[in-house]
């Protein structure tokens, strides 16, 4: 088996083992399921530095079949597998998914109700998770993907705060709508690669298989699939990514599932899965219908911009932390649009960082509210104030995390921005002098809950209090070096998102 197989298993062995073995405390869960994560951490390690210079393609693939579809196609058989396998933009997604992940289980509270089961199903979205970026078959992509909703949908539920189960739902509606769509624009394009809807007479064998369709798209769609039926697929597959990403104006589920979930939920949904729609539009909508991408990139660009705008002014209105973060969130992500929006090297490598950006901020935030709220038992800003003085080392990281969110040189908010900007601008320099708005918004609304929080008056909460543990400085430490240290050396992800940036303009061009 291939190393991006038990990259995915490992933490899935772990969750079987947590339902299986018998008499596992609180303790004996959670380092069970850090130990299957982190093998997966650094199986992605050893794939990232023996990962060949120059290769475009995938690396690292595996595959095993599972069961046959008869006839499926012009009487030929599809084969279907579980297949997995890495190239340059899935290998970075991977390591933070298994290093966020990690972090989330080891910075979780000591007194949770039900650990088996709580730690059984945080492995299995992390299992997920890993799944959905490594998968090289539709099927196996559609079914990690189930396995992440459903598992957030059963953390969200059984583990948020009160109310969290009407959250749950919700959450559970719009992902699964999400699903939905995607389902039936994936299908449709693997479907059109056949030539079902050609008029040429030009025709190709069925698969789900990603790389065979990425090189039928690449060599002849032009023959196989008409572009009017090109534009439809696209246009459902971005109806799933936008629920999928929490767009305006499908964005409601988010800030409510962020405000009802535990930490380390959020952590992982806010950082890791908020970021598979984006991915699924640079895979599967850059990589297979990049005609189309360009055909309605003022479309893509402009709702890039409304989302930049919208989550920063809605952001600015929340007195709640975690709603802030989340429409925070949304508003990073407009700029992941207007990125691939540009159809331009710097624009896709600006987009395939801001995920990563957004993702590493968004768990460090997440972390840092989690650790207040703690301790004062809440994260409204009205109720808070004057922390630095209890809890220096918590208030001067979420400080950082802040400045980094806003883009402050030197850190990975501002690569992202910059790069995806420097896109924006070369192909929409109107649309894009727009979202510069977005970034001044930003500073405005993190700056302001940053002063609310931990500077002037002391709240009467904030008397007595203690601040990080040892349990909280890890996941604090290890989220801010690579924040810094992406800012400071963006080669150390940028060399692999420009081998795949240079692959996908390829197919464009």
């Amino acid at each position: 088996m291939s190393l991006s197989f038990w990259v995915v298993i490992a933490p899935l062995i772990a969750a079987v083992l947590l339902l299986v073995l018998p008499k596992m405390g609180g303790g004996e869960s959670r380092s069970l399921s850090i130990v299957g994560t982190l093998v997966s951490l650094v199986l992605a390690i050893v794939m990232w530095l023996s990962f060949p210079a120059g290769q475009s393609g995938f690396e690292f693939t595996g595959q095993i079949h599972w069961f046959t579809l008869p006839a499926l196609w012009q009487a030929a058989n599809v084969s279907v597998g579980l297949s997995f396998g890495v190239d340059g933009l899935s290998l970075p997604l991977i390591a933070m998914t298994a290093f966020i992940s990690v972090l989330a289980m080891a910075g979780a509270k000591r007194s949770i109700d039900r650990p088996r089961i709580y730690y059984f199903w945080l492995s299995m979205v992390t299992a997920g998770l890993l799944g959905v970026f490594s998968a090289l078959d539709l099927f196996t992509f559609l079914v990690a993907l189930e396995v992440t909703l459903f598992a957030s949908f059963f953390l969200i539920q059984l583990f948020g705060l009160p109310g969290s189960p009407r959250a749950a739902i919700k959450f559970l509606i719009y992902r699964g709508f999400a699903t939905v769509a995607m389902l039936v624009a994936l299908v449709g394009i693997a479907y059109g690669l056949t030539g079902a809807y050609s008029t040429s007479g030009a025709s190709s064998t069925m698969t789900f298989s990603i790389p065979q369709m990425l090189n039928l798209a690449h060599h002849s769609a032009g023959g196989l699939f008409p572009v009017a039926m090109q534009g439809a697929l696209l246009l459902v597959l971005l109806l799933g990514v936008f629920i999928e990403e929490a767009f305006v104006p499908f964005h409601t589920w988010l800030p409510t599932t962020h405000e009802f979930a535990d930490t380390p939920t959020n952590m992982v949904v806010g950082g890791l899965l908020t970021k598979t729609g984006a991915y699924v539009l640079l895979r599967f909508g850059v990589g297979m219908l990049p005609g189309q991408i360009q055909h309605y990139g003022t479309l893509i660009a402009v709702f890039g911009v409304i989302n930049i705008l919208y989550g920063a002014f809605a952001a600015w209105a929340q007195k709640d932390w975690r709603r802030l973060i989340a429409f925070g969130g949304i508003s990073h992500m407009g700029l992941v649009l207007l990125g691939i929006a540009s159809f331009s090297a710097a624009g896709l490598q600006g987009a395939m960082f801001m995920i990563v950006s957004s993702g590493l901020l968004t768990a460090l935030l997440f972390f840092l509210t989690g650790a207040i709220e703690d301790r004062t038992k809440t994260v409204q800003l009205k109720d808070l104030g004057g922390l630095s003085k209890a809890m220096p080392m918590i208030s001067g990281f979420l400080l950082v995390a802040a400045l980094a969110s806003l883009g402050l040189p030197l850190t990975s908010g501002f690569i992202s921005e910059i790069q995806a900007f420097i896109g924006g601008f070369t192909s929409y320099p109107a649309v894009s002098f727009v979202g510069l708005g977005g970034l001044i918004l930003s500073a405005v609304y993190l700056l302001y809950a940053i002063q609310k929080t931990t500077f002037g008056p002391s709240a009467k909460l904030a008397e007595g209090l203690s601040d990080a543990t040892a349990r909280e400085y890890l996941p604090t430490i290890l989220l801010t070096a690579l924040v810094l240290l992406i800012g400071i050396y963006p080669n150390l992800i940028g060399h692999l998102f420009n081998l795949s940036v240079q692959g996908l303009l390829g197919i464009g061009g």
